[in-house]
């Protein structure tokens, strides 16, 4: 089979994205299982025949610009779709594709289906209403994004998510009643070499957190709960490592981490937090091992691999009880989970697994399992081609492309 699959940005490690990792993951797979795959982007920093820059060929620009001229409207972020199908129809030509699968920002993926003769399976990674906060929804572009991506969802057949939560709530606040919707969780594949955690080894008060400072990643969440952590435990110290976007207000403006921070007027916590900012995987991959606990504080979370990939390597974690996260984490087995928007709570629990290093050390092991077994790269790839399969049931193959991959895996 030859899949076309979509990207943020390509390669791997130029960029902090959790699609961009499920996208590798899935591609080394299918590579391995002997099927063919194409990658789409906007963003490539290499060059590989099977690796397509997203852009309008000479002759779409021209018709672009005219286009642009006559109706006085510049092209935005919602007219990539196009260029997407446009970039999928000239490979396609040339080198027929079974199969394409994208996530659903902006509503690229209707854009696609319409404009190509392709099966189009959308993975939800989102999306917007789900994601964005209250500040974001009522912006122009926020109400335009989810108007958007419910359009595209609804002219799709086939429809997955890697959490029962994305997939329950997605389906209902659209009315959607697509051909065919499935729970496939996302794969994580062990790197040959990663270390693991251990409970001598690590820092004993190092708490990790890796993500954004926003609402949405919970970092204003994290830093409340650490500063009672810290009035309880001096000799603690938090990691802070990713973006920082800044939490928006109610007016739209940002409040950015060290601003964050230093409002809450304690000195002491500004000395105990270090921050990175974006750092690339296998840097955080160093980090994981020398803290103590990993905290995931997501208000929303699809599928979060900042959660398994932290558990893939024992390390002990401690997750909001919210969306996609609760489905990951067994409460006390693979992890411990605290009450939504509780700092008090979250502290709480992050204090349990700093004093009880046995219970941090089943936690973590549990964890390691869980991933290993219900996130196995080939279990997710055999699930997802016989979505795949469905997908090219439901919309209909292209002849040519069938005849050649009659005898494929």
């Amino acid at each position: 089979m030859h899949v076309a699959l979509f990207t943020p940005a390509w390669p791997p490690g130029t960029v902090a994205n959790g699609i961009v990792t499920y996208v590798a993951a899935m591609r080394a797979e299918l590579l391995r299982q002997g099927h063919r795959v194409s990658l789409f982007s906007p963003d490539v920093r290499i060059e590989a025949p099977d690796v397509h820059p997203v852009a309008a060929s000479p002759t779409e620009r021209v018709v672009d610009a005219l286009v642009a001229r006559l109706s006085r409207r510049d092209r935005t972020v919602f007219d990539l779709g196009k260029t997407i199908a446009a970039t999928i129809r000239r490979v396609h030509a040339r080198d027929p594709i079974d199969v394409v699968e994208m996530e659903e920002s902006f509503g690229w993926a209707g854009a696609v289906a319409a404009a190509t003769s392709l099966p189009v399976v959308c993975k939800l990674h989102g999306p917007a209403f789900l994601t964005l906060v209250a500040a974001e929804l009522a912006t122009e572009l926020g109400r335009e994004k989810v108007r958007r991506e419910g359009e595209a969802l609804a002219r799709l057949a086939v429809i997955v998510a890697p959490s029962r939560y994305t997939l329950k709530e997605t389906l209902a606040h659209y009315s959607l009643h697509p051909a065919a919707s499935e729970h496939v969780v996302n794969p994580v594949a062990p790197p040959e070499r990663l270390e693991l955690w251990d409970p001598v080894r690590c820092e004993r008060d190092r708490v990790l957190f890796v993500g954004r400072f926003d609402a949405v990643k919970g970092g204003d969440l994290m830093v409340l709960a650490f500063q009672r952590l810290l009035a309880r435990r001096p000799g603690a110290r938090l990691a802070f490592v990713g973006p920082d976007p800044g939490v928006l207000r109610s007016d739209g403006s940002a409040v950015r981490l060290r601003d964050f921070i230093a409002s809450l007027g304690d000195r002491a916590l500004a000395d105990a937090i270090t921050t990175t900012g974006a750092v690339a995987p296998a840097q955080v991959a160093e980090l994981r091992p020398r803290a103590a606990v990993t905290v995931v504080a997501s208000r929303r979370e699809s599928q979060g691999y900042t959660a398994l990939e932290a558990m893939l390597q024992a390390c002990p974690v401690v997750v909001t009880d919210t969306s996609g996260l609760s489905e990951i984490v067994e409460q006390g087995v693979t992890g411990l989970k605290a009450r939504p928007d509780d700092p008090e709570d979250l502290a709480r629990q992050i204090e349990r697994v700093l004093d009880d290093r046995e219970l941090a050390r089943s936690l973590g092991a549990a964890g390691r399992a869980f991933v290993l077994r219900e996130h196995a790269p080939a279990a997710v790839v055999a699930t997802m081609l016989a979505v795949y399969r469905r997908a090219i049931e439901a919309r209909g193959a292209p002849a040519l492309a069938g005849q050649r991959n009659a005898s494929s895996p």
